[in-house]
Formats: C-alpha cells, sequence, structure tokens
C-alpha cells in the first residue's frame, strides 16, 4: 500500500473497500508493539457490538516505511485465532516463516465454526480492513491460507473475491467450490493435500481442481507422500514462499466473473445487481477493448452496474458501451457515477446514475425474502429441512430430496427480513454442488431405515454439539412414520413411496464420499449426475422465487410413541 495518511476508498462496482493507511513507527499507533513480536489484537464488530480477537505477527524488519505483504491464515474445525500460531506442536513455525519470507501475519477468530462463511467471511474482511488500518500493507500482496476449515475458507474467499487476493494456498481443504472455478484465472492456488487423508477431502478438492485446470486456472495441487490431514501444515516456510512470489494485478483489462449470489456479485469494475433467475449462475466476461471502449458479455443477469477503473478507461472520455451484440451507446461517467444497465424484455437500457456502493465489510444488505417468524432446525421433523429439501427439488426437479443434518452447524433463518447471509449461513457446513440419482422406492426406504438411531446402541459422538444436529433423514416429495421399539432394519413402519417405482432423487453431494446420509451398500458404488447447482445457491434461488419462508410440520417425518 502507498504511504498515506487518512483513509482512501476504493469502489468496485456497487461494492466499496475501506483501505486505512498509517505510518506505524515504534509503537505510536495504540495497541501496537515492537516488530518481531506476536501481538494480541482485536476490532470491534459493528454487527453485534463485541471485541473479536485476532492474532499478528510482525517481522523483526518492520518500521513502517514500506508496504508489506500480509497473509491471511485460518484456523481449523474446533481452533481459534490462536490455534495455528500455538498449536500442532509446531514450535511457532508459522510466525518463523512469515519472519523469514518477509510478510506480516494474521490470524483471525472466524467466529468459530462457520467454515468462513456468511458472519465468519466477515471477520476475515473486517480483519483484513482493521491490520491495513493500524500497519503498511500491500494490497497487491494480500494472500489466503488456512488448514481444514480454513483452508476450505481461504478457498471460498479467494474465488467469491478475485479482484482482492493475490493467490491462495488451501491446506487440507474439505471442497473446492466447482461452480466459482473459473474465478481462480487470476488468483493463482496451491492445494496441499495428505496422500492419507480422508477421501471425502481428496474428492471435495479434486472436483474444482479439475474445473480450474480445464479453463486454464494458474492452479498446482500437491499431495503429500505418507501424509493425513495435519500433514500439510509441516512446511510453512515453502508455502509461504509460494505466495509472496505472487502479487495481484489491479487493472486486469479483461476478465471472467461467476457468481452465484449478488452477495458477491461485485469484482474490478463490474457489479452484478440483479441475476435474472435465481438459483442459477451468472457469468460476466468483460473486456476493454480500448481506452474508449468496453465489451461485455453476460448471462443470466438483469442488472449490472459498470464503473469505469481510471487505471483502464480514459474516464475523461464517453465510453462505448456494448453487450453481446448490442450496442448501448456512449456514456461519460463522471467520478462517483456509474453506469446502470438493466435487460428490459430482452433489451438493454443503460443510464448513468450515482453509484450506491456497498461496504465490503457490512452485513446483511441483501434482503431477499422475508419470514413471519424464526425457522429453525428442531425436531423430530425440522421445519427448516423441510425448506432446505424443498429448495433442492426445486433447483433441480427432482422427484424426492433427502438431507440428513448429523453435522449441522448452521443458525435459524430469523424472523422479519431475510437476507442472503442468512441462506449462506442456515444450512453449514457444506456447500458442495447437489447431485441427482436414480433409485427405486424400496432402496429409499432402506436409507430412510439406515439413518434410524439404535436406542440400544450408542451412536458416534456429532462433530459438533448444536440444536438440530441429527442423524434422522429429512425429506421433500415423500412422507415416513418410524418406530424405534422396532427391530432394527424394520423400524420405518411405513412409507408412501411406490417400492417398484424409480424415482429421481436429489441430495447434497458430500454424501456421496462421506457417506453422512449413510447410503450402506449405495456407498462410493452408485451412479449419480453432478448438477452445475451449489447447495446454498439453490436455497438463494428458492428464496428468492417464493419471496416468503413460512415451511410448516406437515407430517413427512414423524415418530410413533
Amino acid at each position: 500500500m502507498e504511504a498515506a495518511t487518512g483513509r482512501r476508498t476504493r469502489h468496485v462496482g456497487r461494492v466499496a473497500l475501506v483501505w486505512f493507511g498509517a505510518v506505524l513507527l515504534g509503537s505510536r499507533l495504540a495497541g501496537a508493539a515492537a516488530p518481531g513480536q506476536d501481538l494480541r489484537q482485536t476490532y470491534r464488530s459493528a454487527i453485534d457490538d463485541t471485541d473479536q480477537p485476532y492474532r499478528i505477527y510482525l517481522p523483526s524488519a518492520y518500521d513502517g516505511n514500506r508496504a508489506w505483504p500480509l497473509i491471511i491464515a485460518m484456523h481449523g474445525t474446533g481452533g481459534n485465532e490462536a490455534t495455528l500460531f500455538d498449536g500442532y506442536e509446531n514450535d511457532g513455525a508459522i510466525k518463523k516463516a512469515a519472519e523469514a519470507n518477509g510478510a506480516l501475519l494474521v490470524s483471525p477468530l472466524g467466529r468459530g465454526v462457520t467454515e468462513f462463511r456468511g458472519i465468519g467471511e466477515n471477520d476475515i474482511l473486517c480483519v483484513l480492513e482493521e491490520v491495513a488500518k493500524r500497519y503498511r500493507v500491500d494490497r497487491d500482496r494480500v494472500y489466503l491460507t488456512g488448514h481444514s476449515m480454513g483452508g476450505t475458507g481461504a478457498a471460498y474467499l479467494a474465488l467469491h473475491h478475485p479482484d482482492l487476493f493475490a493467490a491462495a494456498a488451501p491446506l487440507a481443504a474439505a471442497y473446492s467450490f466447482p461452480w466459482l472455478a473459473r474465478n481462480a484465472a487470476t488468483v493463482p492456488f496451491l492445494w496441499i493435500s495428505g496422500a492419507k487423508d480422508s477421501d471425502f477431502y481428496m474428492r471435495g478438492v479434486l472436483v474444482g481442481v479439475e474445473r480450474m485446470l480445464k479453463f486454464g486456472g494458474p492452479v498446482t495441487l500437491e499431495v503429500l507422500p505418507g501424509e493425513g490431514h495435519r500433514g500439510p501444515v509441516q512446511d510453512f516456510h515453502r508455502v509461504f514462499a509460494w505466495l509472496v512470489a505472487r502479487k495481484r494485478d489491479p487493472h486486469p483489462q479483461s476478465y471472467f466473473f461467476e457468481v452465484d449470489t449478488p452477495v458477491h456479485g461485485s469484482a474490478w469494475w463490474t457489479t452484478v445487481e440483479k441475476i435474472a433467475e435465481p438459483g442459477r449462475m451468472a457469468t460476466v466476461r468483460a473486456e476493454a477493448t480500448s481506452r474508449t471502449t468496453v465489451h461485455l458479455q453476460l448471462e443470466n443477469v438483469a442488472e449490472l452496474g459498470f464503473t469505469p477503473d481510471p487505471a483502464v478507461f480514459d474516464v475523461e472520455q464517453a465510453l462505448a458501451v456494448s453487450v453481446g451484440n448490442t450496442e448501448a451507446g456512449r456514456f461519460k461517467i463522471p467520478a462517483g457515477q456509474a453506469l446502470r444497465l438493466s435487460n428490459v424484455s430482452g433489451r438493454w437500457r443503460a443510464e448513468v446514475k450515482p453509484a450506491q456502493p456497498k461496504a465490503l465489510t457490512g452485513f446483511r444488505q441483501f434482503p431477499v425474502a422475508t419470514a413471519p417468524e424464526e425457522i429453525d432446525m428442531v425436531g423430530t421433523e425440522k421445519r427448516l429441512a423441510n425448506w432446505i429439501t424443498d429448495a433442492m427439488r426445486a433447483a433441480t426437479q427432482a422427484d424426492i430430496a433427502l438431507y440428513n443434518a448429523v453435522y449441522y452447524r448452521g443458525l435459524p433463518i430469523p424472523a422479519g427480513t431475510v437476507d442472503i447471509v442468512d441462506l449462506i449461513q442456515c444450512s453449514r457446513p457444506f456447500d458442495e454442488e447437489l447431485v441427482t440419482l436414480r433409485l427405486s422406492g424400496r432402496e429409499i426406504r432402506q436409507m430412510l431405515e439406515n439413518n434410524l438411531p439404535d436406542p440400544g446402541k450408542s451412536e458416534p459422538a456429532l462433530a459438533v454439539n448444536r440444536a438440530g444436529a441429527g442423524p434422522i433423514v429429512q425429506v421433500s416429495g415423500l412422507r415416513y412414520k418410524f418406530d424405534l421399539k422396532q427391530p432394527a432394519g424394520r423400524r420405518v413402519v411405513e412409507c408412501n413411496l411406490d417400492p417398484d417405482r424409480t424415482y429421481t432423487v436429489v441430495m447434497e453431494g458430500q454424501v456421496m464420499a462421506r457417506d453422512t446420509l449413510r447410503l450402506g451398500a449405495h456407498f462410493k458404488k452408485v451412479n449419480y449426475t453432478t448438477t452445475p447447482i451449489g447447495f446454498t445457491t439453490a436455497l438463494y434461488g428458492h428464496a428468492a422465487r417464493s419471496g416468503v419462508i413460512n415451511p410448516a410440520r406437515e407430517g413427512r417425518v414423524e415418530e410413533v410413541r
């Protein structure tokens, strides 16, 4: 970051990222300590007015006279801001790696087990802003890494904000958001996994890496022989050396951007304001063909904001704008203004309007529906699960949807205004592509049976202890009753499916590798189709189409008492 005092706002379409510049000499700023030390600091969260902790390491050479690269390191499930700094019995190896590679190092809390989505993502972005306020940060050299959940979070953030980060190194990540893989074209990725890690982790990473490679993304996958889940955190020095060798291009002449919801619709000089068909991906191909012309190729976009970058365009001149094969016109777009493009009955209309950027660190800025009361994941038949399974069916046109909340870490959908971020948070931890498969009514009934708890046996401990977590399958498109007093194999006493009919069934993609839905004899043997629809993208589409979220308990899952 350039030497600065005060603050600047960088407009990216509708999103404004506030970067603070401050010269830090010794310990002039509050909360600062001598360079070469490990600092424990906090920022004040505007979401709930609480102090949220983070750890930061300043290399011994840091003096505030120049901008430094910043590495954001994200902890795994059950960890906190101290885990990577003090844990893994690594004798402070991560701080030594930052020292050796000349980088500031920060590890936020991430609000616990959030998968660094929703409020967890906000924590990362707020810490980034806070660190940039206190210290000299080179904004073209901000990097993401993390272990396990933190590795998954690093991928999530980099793929949703490809204009902000210079590179990402997910370590032992669980999955890779393949529907956003083309966004990796401008963000180099180094994925590191252990060869002896769970198949779930390997499959989750490979599906995204394969799509990144298909489109020529700068991606490397390393599989460490003989190593398990913790193997990738044993050599931070090499990871950091790889990261700091990369630099962000802040002013690309062209780019391709994939958008799943308007929450993550902004990058560089365009913002997807409205998706034409929510629940399907929107794409933006933007190209500055000269200093005064821009060509946009849009798919599934209803409204787009264009804010020209003065480093790319001659903003003193009228700019010629075309969308697809249509000339939208020539427009002078003064500072503080943006061009709003709207698709009305298949024709693009354009007008210059005041820019209305949303703060990158803002929260709940994208209302999508309303709920007359809180919708939670409690009970034998869970109202939130009813809504989720209905969304899965609507997104894929499947006959049946099956959902299992055994590792559930989500939050209820709040009463009143429902924001897209509430949908991102309501179904944690998993966010993979939906899959469909063909099963007979008899096979589906057996799966329902497989997931019923056996009162005579202790169930394996859940990954987290959260209200609403449980193995009983939640459904859409069918009803069933069970009686736990009956012998195993005969506890499903009623099911309205035809045992001989074949149904199209939709599930979360993670069950194909992790067996959280206890597929029994079908695990890793059944043929299935991977859809291009991300799980939470399907929830957004369902909420946007209905406008009201008010699922009922209607006897889909009943226990005989």
